[in-house]
């Protein structure tokens, strides 16, 4: 059993977002509930996990005992969900579309262009995790 908690925290250490900790001082319920809306969706882009992901998303935990290489990969797409939603943001959508004095900006850099950027890179990075993930057991990969 892998507590969701555990690969959260893993992602937290990279993530540090003012919305997610308001979002937890207002309320733990609500936080956890957005957490673990983005670590489902990452456990559905894991698709070459070797154990099941399947989760009970009442008492927060997958039913497999994860690796630690399967959890890194998890918190890495973890990482990649929160940086779509990021860029997702009703104010960027606002930018992008050209809609001017609808919405307030902290800066330039928070643009489609370089969010989408830093998700690309992100993403090569879970890629090449995934290849040495499989690479460790290559002798049991299907061929």
């Amino acid at each position: 059993m892998t507590p969701f908690d555990e690969i959260e925290e893993m992602a937290l250490v990279v993530v540090n977002d003012y919305k997610l900790s308001k979002l937890y001082q207002q309320s733990l319920e609500a936080f956890q509930s957005k957490m673990d809306g983005l670590l489902i969706k990452s456990a559905m882009d894991f698709s070459t996990c070797k154990q099941s992901l399947v989760y009970d998303v009442e008492d927060r935990y997958f039913q497999s005992d994860l690796t630690q290489m399967e959890r890194y990969i998890l918190s890495c797409y973890f990482v990649v969900a929160w940086w779509e939603w990021q860029n997702n943001d009703a104010a960027q959508i606002a930018l992008k579309l050209g809609l001017k004095n609808v919405f307030t900006y902290n800066s330039e850099s928070q643009n489609f262009k370089e969010k989408q950027n830093v998700i690309d890179k992100l993403r090569e990075e879970v890629s090449r995790k995934i290849t040495e993930y499989q690479l460790q057991d290559i002798d049991n990969l299907d061929y």
